[in-house]
């Protein structure tokens, strides 16, 4: 076997701890480094890992070849410049920026370090009923896509407990729609491509705080393909539900496996479409997902990139600012907000 990757993890909380496990499973890589800013000691030792409080000092000590950025927004897009001036390959999580003129300042950074991998965790790209989603439109099993309409939705801005920096539009750039809703615009992108017009509404009604807790939006593409989007922090009970119309069915994807395990079993709907019926179809087959691999594949995919030297295919720079820009134009899209 080829050598180990040295990796270092830029942020130590929910998703951090998530990586490390994964990270610690896989055999191509070794994890020699942690930095997060809430170590109450500058720099200390555990398991032969070395734990830093502050990253610059991880970056300034460590001779690794790749880091995983868990950070908040408004912190992702500058650690990465960082890193990849370092020469070091970065696996950053989404989003990947505040805004869109920090993602395009990453990709300027990107463009003369052209050895540099980087990564962005849209990892719901990975979730078995996507991947079969992407499959069955692939292969035009039921013709064309007609439509979407996507609901992602969860019951608060900021759990209890968290930091509320997600709550201030300074430190997250937006509110539900970046943190969450921007999995389904990237989904959106994985399975159509470019959406060119948006309509939406904005609205912090609930909340009140300076970011929205609810983005209502119609996207459409140069082909007429319409998708409809709803990202909400006041859906009580969690829901993640996308229904895809095809010409000669629907696709129903329902819940996603997740840490929480609040958004109920992952599954997948195919319902054909039956013309001799006046009622609608009856025709439906189910498809049910007991397992989340979704988080190892990613990370292996992206050992595979470094040792390989492969370019990166999913959840690239390009990946990011198409996403990160229709976030804009959503934003954007609703004068009043």
């Amino acid at each position: 076997m080829k050598k180990k990757i040295k990796v270092a993890i830029i942020g130590f909380g929910v998703v951090g701890k998530r990586r490390k496990k994964y990270i610690e499973k896989n055999k191509k890589y070794k994890l020699v480094a942690v930095s997060d800013i809430q170590f109450k000691k500058k720099e200390f030792k555990s398991k032969n890992i070395i734990f830093y409080k502050h990253y610059k000092d991880l970056l300034k000590k460590e001779k690794i070849d790749a880091v995983f950025v868990t950070l908040p927004n408004y912190l992702a897009s500058k650690v990465t410049i960082e890193s990849i001036k370092k020469k070091l390959h970065v696996f950053c999580e989404k989003p990947p920026a505040k805004n869109v003129k920090e993602i395009l300042a990453v990709q300027k950074v990107l463009k003369k370090n052209s050895s540099i991998k980087l990564k962005y965790g849209f990892n719901h790209r990975y979730h078995s009923s996507i991947k079969m989603a992407k499959k069955i439109i692939q292969n035009k099993t039921y013709g064309k896509i007609l439509n979407f309409r996507c609901l992602y939705g969860k019951s608060k801005i900021v759990t209890y407990g968290a930091s509320e920096w997600r709550a201030k539009k300074k430190f997250a750039g937006g509110g539900i729609l970046i943190d969450q809703g921007i999995h389904l615009l990237d989904i959106l992108l994985f399975l159509n491509g470019k959406f060119e017009k948006v309509k939406s509404f904005i609205s912090n009604k609930f909340w009140n705080y300076d970011v929205e807790d609810n983005a209502f939006a119609l996207l459409k593409d140069n082909k007429g393909v319409i998708a409809s989007i709803h990202s909400t922090a006041t859906q009580w009970q969690h829901k993640f539900r996308i229904e895809i119309c095809l010409k000669d069915a629907l696709l129903e994807l329902q819940g996603i496996l997740s840490s929480t395990k609040s958004y109920g079993k992952e599954s997948l709907k195919i319902i054909k479409r039956e013309n001799t019926s006046s009622r609608g179809s009856s025709n439906h087959k189910n498809y049910y997902f007991k397992n989340d691999f979704s988080w190892r594949d990613e990370i292996e995919e992206f050992s595979n990139v470094i040792i390989n030297n492969l370019s990166v295919k999913t959840g690239n720079i390009k990946d990011a600012i198409l996403s990160m820009r229709l976030v804009e134009k959503i934003y954007h899209a609703d004068k009043n907000s």
